[in-house]
């Protein structure tokens, strides 16, 4: 929300606009909208058609509220829609009817009744049959929508005016809502909002490119896999270390790095004592006694042996082979663990940091209150106060992805750039990050004198703070947009990126 200065030569440094507020090319909307948005679209395809509204739901859900698409196929052949979305072939459709010609048989409870009742297909059945019929199928679940004809093999849609018929007040209200949803869940241009706490927002997106969504809720999530943003990283790139964070497979390279196998019954040991005397464990182990260097028998190691200490003499034609091979195998998923362990770390750290700033910006409510109450400032005046933690919050959401994108960023001097970037934007993330948090008691506090400041200081101090925040949230805001710029997937280093991550 744009806010108004305190004058016009400081509008340009009091005005600060996130990233993620400017314009946006889609549109959130709540249920309300979701709904006044399916009933715009129904009645503009009836009206194309000239069909009914029921129809237009009908065809609109089949053709996943693709209204060019079902434009496409209705001019071309409109017999053949209809039959696909199980609608009558006559035009317009007839209404469903009750059959009267005498009593008929129902085909469900085989009872001789004089009025049944029927689609335009002219399969009757009793009132009782149809009630049980379509509450069980809203029953079963959101699938009610897609509910056909109980005739065996007959495929005409069941209107939306029968559940409304037969069905009770509670499994209506359960019809109306999977029928509202279907405009959401079946439609390629809307998506729900992926808050992991839950969210009821939904986002109308018509582009093609990838963009990053900020619901209502505050929640800014990926249009392209519906991951929280995850800029400069790729949807692919992120798949995999999600994927990695959740396998076991690092708990494998652990016990690899940290661990060698008994070498009578191939448990894995962890090394615990300087000794390299290794005994199994009998407890889930062997008993067996080697030497953690060479895994020999330590029986051979002593000095009637002669062998006492032989294995730190390297001898070409039995250490080159199978110990080898495992001492480059450990080296090497070691290296590997402590490289994903540097970047994990580092990626938890900044999301930590986000996190914190939720809890923050009540901080911030609280010395905003305080500030206008001890001392007379407007509101107005102390906006910058959340427009600066929200450019935190943004910051090190980029940064929390950045070190994902490091991580599959192979050694090259592309990564000297990236590496630049990214200590740049840490450096005055945090620089502002640690500004918030100022005591601003103690700023409005003389210690050479022992007393409280005048107000006329207070004023003069604070407004000195007030433009350094301001500053350096603006230049934060420009270390931020630059690393998105030149680490995005359309510059060449982001392109790097993408192609290794799909290959890592």
């Amino acid at each position: 929300m744009e806010i108004q200065s305190i004058n016009d030569e400081e509008d340009d440094q009091m005005h600060i606009e996130p990233p993620e507020v400017r314009k946006a090319p889609y549109t959130i909307m709540n249920r309300g909208e979701i709904e006044l948005r399916q009933k715009s679209v129904i009645t503009e395809a009836s009206e194309l058609l000239q069909v009914s509204t029921e129809d237009g739901f009908v065809l609109l859900r089949e053709y996943r509220w693709d209204l060019l698409r079902l434009q496409e196929a209705w001019f071309d052949n409109d017999q053949k829609v209809r039959n696909r979305c199980g609608l009558s072939t006559s035009c317009p459709s007839p209404a469903p009817s009750s059959v009267k010609s005498g009593p008929k048989t129902c085909s469900i409870c085989m009872s001789a009744i004089d009025d049944l009742i029927a689609l335009d297909c002219a399969h009757g059945f009793c009132a009782e049959c149809w009630r049980g019929y379509l509450q069980t199928q809203v029953d079963d679940g959101k699938s009610a929508v897609q509910t056909r004809c109980p005739q065996h093999k007959c495929n005409r849609i069941v209107p939306t005016s029968f559940f409304g018929r037969f069905c009770d007040e509670e499994r209506q209200k359960k019809y109306q809502e999977w029928c509202l949803r279907t405009y959401v869940d079946e439609n390629a241009a809307v998506k729900w909002c992926t808050n992991p706490v839950g969210c009821q927002y939904a986002c109308e997106y018509p582009g093609v490119e990838i963009v990053d969504v900020q619901c209502n809720c505050s929640f800014i999530w990926c249009w392209g896999c519906g991951e929280e943003a995850h800029k400069p990283a790729s949807c692919q790139t992120v798949n995999q270390w999600n994927v990695k964070n959740s396998a076991e497979s690092e708990n494998i390279s652990w016990i690899r790095a940290h661990t060698k196998k008994c070498p009578k019954c191939h448990k894995p040991i962890e090394k615990n004592q300087g000794c390299n005397h290794m005994v199994c464990s009998k407890a889930g182990g062997c008993g067996h006694e080697f030497c953690w260097l060479c895994l020999g028998d330590w029986s051979t190691h002593g000095t009637s042996t002669g062998g006492y200490y032989q294995c730190n003499i390297y001898d070409k034609q039995s250490k080159e082979g199978k110990h080898a091979d495992e001492e480059r195998s450990r080296l090497k998923a070691k290296h590997a663990l402590d490289k994903y362990m540097f970047y994990f770390e580092r990626f938890m750290d900044h999301d930590r940091g986000m996190k914190l700033t939720v809890t923050e910006e009540q901080d911030i409510e609280g010395k905003v209150q305080k500030l206008h109450d001890d001392h007379g400032f407007e509101i107005i005046e102390l906006q910058f106060l959340y427009d600066a933690l929200r450019q935190v919050r943004a910051c090190r959401r980029v940064l929390k992805w950045t070190y994902v994108y490091g991580y599959y960023l192979d050694d090259s001097s592309e990564k000297n750039l990236f590496e630049f970037l990214q200590k740049d934007l840490e450096k005055n993330t945090d620089c502002l990050h640690e500004m918030l948090e100022k005591d601003f008691d103690r700023m409005f506090f003389n210690p050479s004198e022992g007393q409280p400041l005048s107000q006329a200081d207070v004023h003069q101090n604070f407004k000195v703070f007030r433009s350094h925040a301001t500053n350096y949230t603006n230049v934060t805001q420009k270390f931020m947009d630059k690393v998105l710029k030149d680490l995005g997937s359309d510059s060449g280093l982001g392109q790097k990126n993408l192609g290794q991550s799909s290959s890592s």
